[in-house]
């Protein structure tokens, strides 16, 4: 997403950009001009779309470099056309091979393109594969977060990748001073080549609306995706339970692969204009349904919130669904035995007593879930909610989500770590308001959840109102992806 939006900002300032990488749906991106493949053989099957809007402009192409089957990740998801192993489960074989192909890819692209300013994404594999390709230029290397802490901070042979690629770098450029510095920590050296860019925010479309327009918008937008067929079945509920209680763990795991974890729910639009009735608050989360973004940690906090006229959107995929639909069950059942065991055999954990889980029941028709809304989706999910919670217990880069979802009016709730810490010290600042926006991480933090979702449903209305303002009002003036595209430049030209 940081770089389709990146991009699409330079393309909107009048640059020619090339993109490499694997999206498989070029086709949703409207400043997308042309599509094809690279390898070490040169760019081949260029197809250029038709885009009324980019005629006589400036636009993208997207290249897919062909890496063959194995597509690595940090974190296991499903990707069309690809068999996706973690990093850390290749063996030297299928790395080497992995950056042979991509820096062959990016020498020709680069060969084709001739590039004035190269941004290579991620320190592994993004800086390596830019540093073994000679580019003429140089490069600037952007550390995401997730290539320090599922790579770099594990295993020895992706830190020495690391300083192979961080080394020759012209800039390192992180979203704040705290990732940079989790790299300085590895990689000694770099210091006076790092610079801070923030991400930034598509504000003509993250933007505050009124509730019921944007749940209704968000619900008629999803009925005319015929992709969402393809979704999380009703049906699957049942099983859910059943293989609770069976106590089967892999059962549980293998539901998540019975249906396309990448569309929303078939039944996500009546459910959304059900809720475009509800006038209580309404909370949410935004993200991958994993157990490191800790959502579960919010499932558990809003079963200790005393406003039963709440509800809580869970918007995301990912192979932890089932998990959090299981503990959502056995909470509605007051099931202590099966929430514990849930949380016993994810490793995610559980804070809530004999008694507070017996009040949860009935909690299921308030927690609800719309599976996948990517970005078409996302400025009215976001706008819909008066409080954005983000409970990561990973460190995290920044925390794009709260940006946007400040910016589309939501008062954030967000974990007081790493990048997030932040994000949510600039947002208290703009508000003037220390602490309200975050919660400290650890121990205790469902409570601190519960405690500061009450405290920000129980501001008065105008005082909210304000608040919004602010945020939305910040997000807008400080960070912008003009801005970001800006301040890439900058780097790149130093």
């Amino acid at each position: 997403m940081y770089t389709s939006r990146v991009a699409a900002a330079l393309v909107g300032a009048g640059h020619e950009v090339a993109i490499l990488c694997q999206e498989g749906h070029p086709d949703r991106y409207p400043f997308i001009r042309a599509v094809g493949t690279v390898s070490g053989k040169g760019v081949s099957g260029l197809t250029e779309f038709d885009r009324p809007t980019l005629h006589g402009a400036a636009g993208a192409v997207l290249l897919r470099p062909e890496i063959g089957a194995l597509l690595p990740v940090f974190v296991i998801d499903e990707y069309e056309g690809f068999e996706v192993k973690r990093f850390v489960e290749l063996d030297e074989a299928e790395l080497d091979a992995y950056l042979d192909r991509n820096h062959q890819a990016l020498t020709a692209a680069a060969a084709w393109f001739r590039p004035d300013i190269v941004v290579a994404g991620h320190v592994v594999p993004g800086a390596v594969v830019a540093k073994r390709s000679r580019l003429d230029r140089g490069y600037v290397a952007k550390v995401h977060g997730s290539d320090v802490e599922y790579a770099i901070r594990i295993q020895p042979r992706y830190l020495t990748l690391a300083r192979e690629g961080l080394e020759s770098a012209g800039a390192v450029i992180g979203a704040t001073s705290e990732v940079l510095g989790r790299v300085m920590d590895l990689v000694p050296g770099v210091e006076a080549r790092t610079r801070v860019v923030r991400p930034g925010v598509d504000v003509q479309r993250f933007r505050p609306m009124p509730r019921a327009q944007a749940l209704k918008t968000l619900a008629t937008e999803l009925e005319q995706d015929p992709e969402v067929e393809r979704g999380r079945p009703d049906g699957l509920d049942a099983e859910v339970r059943s293989a609770v209680d069976e106590r089967d763990g892999d059962r549980l795991d293998a539901l998540a692969g019975r249906y396309d974890q990448a569309v929303p729910d078939p039944g996500a639009p009546d459910m959304l204009r059900a809720l475009a009735r509800h006038r209580g608050p309404l909370i949410g989360y935004f993200g991958k349904l994993i157990p490191p973004k800790g959502v579960e940690t919010l499932i558990h906090a809003f079963a200790l919130l005393g406003r039963l006229d709440a509800r809580c959107l869970i918007v995301g995929f990912g192979l932890f669904r089932e998990w959090l639909q299981a503990m959502v069950d056995a909470l509605d059942r007051a099931d202590a035995a099966a929430a514990r065991w849930l949380a016993e055999c994810s490793g995610t954990g559980l804070e809530l007593g004999e008694g507070q889980i017996r009040a949860a029941a009935g909690i299921g028709d308030r927690v609800l879930f719309t599976g996948r809304l990517d970005h078409r989706y996302a400025p009215a999910a976001l706008a819909a909610l008066d409080v954005l919670v983000v409970p990561s217990v990973l460190p995290e880069a920044f925390g794009m989500v709260g940006a946007e979802g400040a910016a589309a009016g939501a008062l954030p709730l967000v974990a007081r770590h790493s990048g997030l810490a932040e994000l949510a010290g600039a947002l208290e600042d703009a508000a003037g308001r220390r602490d309200l926006f975050s919660f400290a991480p650890g121990p205790g933090a469902t409570a601190r959840i519960a405690q500061g979702l009450e405290q920000l449903l129980g501001l008065p209305a105008e005082e909210e109102l304000a608040l919004r303002r602010k945020v939305s009002s910040f997000v807008a003036r400080e960070w912008t992806w003009e801005r970001t595209a800006d301040r890439l430049i900058a780097a790149g030209l130093e």
